[in-house]
């Protein structure tokens, strides 16, 4: 664990902490062995800082309060909409893989093979639109800039925060899911020979799984606040787990999909789609625990209240 540069307030020392050269929380001493946390995940989506006892539980995340999975509506807040058009997305792979694996129990019209592929076109669109605002969530949320006084800046579109792992993550998401637009959009093309499958269809879909399991790797470490953790009490903890095991049952779908001259593997096919389907399935949990996430904070200041 490394600390960044401080920065005197009226409040007391602000520091910046976290594993090698990235942030992932913010300290403030508050005397009397207390300080004041801002953690990099919980600043972007807009979760106020949380006190702690003293600076050895600075990187244990506050838990989850049972109330918290009641609340589902938030659409004033960036994160909520995030979170429902990757759920969205999420349920399309999931469909899309279901329908390739079991194709027996689906409505007809998922039987045809042009109507499934444009199931996985549309959830790659949502995928990339929930990827996009989330970058944008990162780069107008980075934790160096928490527990500051004063004017807060102006929404930024564009910006580059190499210490913080969430924005990297986010980043790198987004070139995953474009990589998904360009790999269900040519699965549309007809009369595509094996090399053009693999070189239009294939490439495009390894090298998302790549960049999913590299995004989901880096949400998890800024979670865990290094390689890893274990938090059963978080929230947070459970969304990064999730979305880390739907990208390796992404990353297995991928190398089950490769193309090959001959006849198409049947096996390899079923275990294509049933690790799609999987993977949307994890993803799908991570989204919807993104939501009670946002009202984690929320149920902790009630419960401090009566406290």
């Amino acid at each position: 664990m490394t600390e960044g540069g401080s920065i005197r307030t009226s409040g007391g020392e602000d520091r910046n902490r976290g594993p090698g050269p990235f942030v992932t929380h913010r300290l403030r001493h508050l005397g009397g062995g207390r300080y004041l946390v801002a953690v990099s995940r919980r600043h972007r989506k807009g979760l106020r800082p949380h006190q702690v006892p003293d600076v050895k539980s600075a990187g244990r995340p506050p838990p989850v309060h049972a109330t918290a999975f009641l609340h589902l509506w938030a659409p004033r807040r960036l994160a909520w909409w995030i979170a429902v058009l990757f759920a969205i997305g999420s349920a399309l792979f999931t469909l899309g893989g279901v329908g390739a694996t079991w194709p027996h129990i689906v409505p007809a019209l998922l039987r045809d093979g042009s109507v499934l592929n444009q199931v996985f076109v549309v959830g790659a669109i949502f995928f990339t639109s929930a990827a996009w605002l989330q970058w944008l969530e990162a780069l107008n949320g980075d934790v160096t800039e928490a527990l500051r006084s004063g004017e807060s800046r102006g929404w930024r579109w564009f910006g580059w925060r190499p210490r913080n792992l969430g924005y990297l993550a986010s980043a790198v998401q987004v070139i995953g899911t474009v990589m998904f637009n360009f790999n269900t959009v040519d699965a549309t093309l007809a009369g595509l020979s094996w090399e053009g499958e693999d070189l239009l269809v294939w490439t495009p879909n390894m090298v998302g799984c790549v960049c999913f399991l590299v995004a989901s790797y880096l949400a998890y470490a800024e979670v865990s606040q290094g390689a890893g953790s274990f938090a059963p009490r978080s929230v947070s903890w459970w969304v990064a787990v999730a979305n880390l095991l739907g990208s390796v049952a992404f990353q297995l779908s991928a190398l089950y999909s490769v193309a090959g001259p001959g006849p198409a593997n049947t096996d390899a096919l079923f275990w294509a789609g049933f690790f799609t389907a999987t993977g949307g399935v994890f993803f799908l949990v991570g989204s919807y625990l993104m939501i009670p996430e946002l009202f984690d904070e929320e149920e902790e200041s009630g419960a401090s209240a009566s406290t």
